[in-house]
C-alpha cells in the first residue's frame, strides 16, 4: 500500500472513531469529550427536530440522562467516503434508552427500553489536523419497546 493510500485508510479509521466517541460521550453524559466531536459551525437536525447549532447539541448528553436511567448507543455499519479534507458517512446506530415505570400507582416498578434504529448522515471537515463532524441528519428508521428482565 502507497503513502496515499494509508492516509486514506487512517481518515477513515479516524472518521470511524468519531462515531464512537459520540455514542460513548452521549451515554457517560462526557460533555468535555462530546464537545471536541464537533466543528463550530455543526448544525444537527432531523425530519422531526429544527436544525441545531453547536449550543444546542452540548445540552443533548444533559438531557438524555436527566430523562432516562441509562443508554447505550450501538454503532454498526458505517460507510465513510474522504475527499481530501471533507468527507461524507452514512453510519448505523442502535440506541437504548432505559426508563422506569410501575403498575398499581407506582407499587410495582419495572424498567423499560426504548429502543431506536438510527441513520445518520453525516458530514465531516478535517481542522487542524483533527475530522470533526460538521452535519449530523439523523433519521429513525424504527422504535420499539422492549421490558428490561432483571438479573436472577
Amino acid at each position: 500500500m502507497n503513502d496515499k493510500g494509508l492516509t486514506a485508510l487512517l481518515d477513515e479509521f479516524e472518521i470511524c472513531k468519531l462515531s464512537h466517541r459520540y455514542a460513548m460521550a452521549l451515554d457517560k453524559g462526557d460533555l468535555e469529550e462530546w464537545g471536541e466531536l464537533f466543528a463550530e459551525d455543526v448544525i444537527v437536525e432531523s425530519p422531526s427536530a429544527a436544525p441545531r447549532g453547536y449550543a444546542e447539541i452540548m445540552k443533548i448528553p444533559v438531557d438524555q440522562l436527566n430523562r432516562y436511567k441509562r443508554t447505550l448507543h450501538s454503532v454498526t455499519t458505517q460507510n465513510i467516503t474522504v475527499n481530501g479534507d471533507e468527507a461524507t458517512g452514512e453510519v448505523y446506530c442502535v440506541a437504548y434508552h432505559i426508563y422506569q415505570d410501575a403498575h398499581q400507582n407506582g407499587r410495582l416498578p419495572f424498567d423499560l427500553s426504548h429502543n431506536f434504529i438510527i441513520r445518520y448522515e453525516d458530514e465531516y471537515r478535517r481542522v487542524e489536523g483533527r475530522w470533526l463532524i460538521v452535519k449530523r441528519y439523523i433519521v429513525t428508521e424504527a422504535r420499539y419497546i422492549d421490558q428490561i428482565i432483571p438479573p436472577s
